[in-house]
């Protein structure tokens, strides 16, 4: 949903406020600007911002829902506020150390001008290697399947094991190797200042995007353990069955 809203600030904000030029010349790089938005869209921050032209306000709201939508990976994990705070403070720090961007100009065009974006990704399969090596998210899943999503806020032993869990994946972050994206960038005027803005902003916000899932574990899989741990009265159910049916025989 913030995802949603932002994209329609910006949209709202670009057919409003920039006009679309010919005859003109930024002050900043185009690379310089595609770099920008990159980095607001992988560390919700970025140093080259102004190369932007975004007004604060929409610069804010992206900043927000990066933070948020970064956030998502943990969905599954609730947090009380505390240890929230805790986990976003290393994730953070981790994708600005780990996740390196780099933009180049690939064509120098005076309308369209084209650059070449690199960038590093977050591995989802290596995400999912490093839960299932790691037991206490099945011991987390199983809490969730006999709790209600209220006490887990509460519970000193979920909330304990689910932030040194997520700490550890945040720690031992897998990577994919570099990517590139072809960046293809407009000229825009805002409040008679000129700026290089890419074509497509949802195919970069996509493509640098540091999101991942810590997924839950099959449903099924913890049903079966729970069978495990609490059949014992199950298994001697049927024997009784037999006997009785054994009887009426008799």
């Amino acid at each position: 949903m913030l995802k949603k809203l932002v994209s329609i600030a910006l949209t709202i904000f670009l057919s409003l406020c920039l006009v679309t030029v010919d005859a003109a010349t930024p002050e900043q790089t185009a690379d310089k600007a595609v770099l920008a938005y990159a980095e607001l869209y992988t560390y919700g921050t970025s140093e080259n911002e102004s190369a932007t032209g975004l007004p604060k306000e929409i610069s804010d709201e992206l900043k927000k829902n990066v933070n948020a939508q970064c956030m998502l990976s943990f969905y599954n994990y609730p947090l009380n506020k505390e240890n929230f705070e805790k986990v976003h403070a290393k994730y953070t720090e981790k994708i600005r150390e780990v996740i390196k961007i780099s933009a180049r100009l690939k064509v120098d065009d005076p309308e369209n001008p084209v650059v070449e974006l690199t960038a590093n990704h977050i591995d989802q399969k290596g995400i999912d290697e490093l839960k299932i090596s790691n037991g206490n998210f099945v011991t987390l899943d199983v809490m969730k399947h006999i709790s209600q999503p209220a006490e887990l806020a509460t519970d000193g032993q979920f909330q304990n094991v689910a932030t040194s869990a997520i700490l550890e994946v945040i720690d031992k972050l897998p990577l994919t190797g570099s990517t590139t994206l072809d960046v293809t960038c407009k000229m825009i005027e805002y409040e008679g200042n000129f700026y290089w803005m890419p074509q497509d902003l949802k195919s970069l916000s996509e493509f640098v995007a540091p999101f991942f899932q810590l997924k839950e574990t099959d449903p099924e899989l913890i049903d079966n353990l729970l069978a495990q741990i609490f059949g014992g009265a199950n298994q001697t159910e049927k024997p009784a069955e037999n006997t009785q049916e054994n009887s009426t025989k008799e």
